[in-house]
């Protein structure tokens, strides 16, 4: 599987695990995913930008506006109380695929 296609399938899961933190940025999510992954996920803009807003659409995500020092103002993003529920629920699909997924790949006869 590519990490392209592993990051498509877990976008929700990871954009809701980092706004789980706190309010951030377009931007300052991209750089925290980067960071926090060892640049491993990547975010383009492309991807990240259309991935919000399915996410307030769903009402799981929802943004404000604020002034920035440094240039205009920036729209930030923050987790809904439903946000944090779906998370939970995606977490726990997650770790029961992956504990499935280890059985399979390291099943021996």
């Amino acid at each position: 599987m590519r990490k392209s296609e592993l990051l498509k399938g877990s976008t929700e899961m990871v954009l809701l695990s980092i706004l789980k933190n706190r309010d951030m940025y377009g931007y300052e999510i991209i750089e925290e995913l980067k960071r926090i992954s060892d640049g491993y996920l990547i975010f383009k803009e492309g991807m990240l930008y259309p991935a919000l807003k399915k996410l307030e659409e769903k009402e799981l995500v929802k943004s404000y506006w604020r002034d920035s020092l440094e240039g205009p103002s920036r729209k930030y993003y923050y987790i809904t109380k439903n946000g944090v529920r779906e998370l939970k629920e995606q977490i726990t699909e997650w770790e029961l695929f992956h504990e499935i997924f280890n059985k399979v790949v390291h099943h021996q006869k």
